[in-house]
């Protein structure tokens, strides 16, 4: 087999692995919609601990007013909370898809 021989059938294997990669990626392609919502849900947790990590005192000071405002009073201002944080989403979600 001579030098152009094997040039040939060099190019003709890179075609098939380009073919190859290209069949790989659009099937990863397909499967990553699987995976992009719990991803981004993944992402978002850890922005959240990333945030608290470098802002210690936002725990520290939610722990201290749970302690001072006793557990039982805490549960109701957070059932509070959770219902305006609530409302503000779905509201917000509506408001987007009126106004857009």
């Amino acid at each position: 087999m001579n030098q152009i021989d094997r040039l040939n059938e060099f190019a003709r294997h890179k075609e098939r692995l380009i073919t190859r990669i290209e069949q790989q990626r659009g099937t990863l392609s397909g499967e990553w919609h699987t995976w992009e919502k719990p991803a981004a849900l993944v992402d978002r947790g850890i922005a959240v601990v990333r945030f608290f990590k470098s802002h210690p005192l936002l725990i520290t000071a939610g722990l201290a007013l749970v302690v001072v405002l006793r557990l039982h009073k805490f549960k109701g201002w957070l059932g509070r909370g959770l219902m305006l944080w609530r409302f503000w989403r779905s509201a917000s979600v509506w408001l987007g898809r009126r106004f857009d």
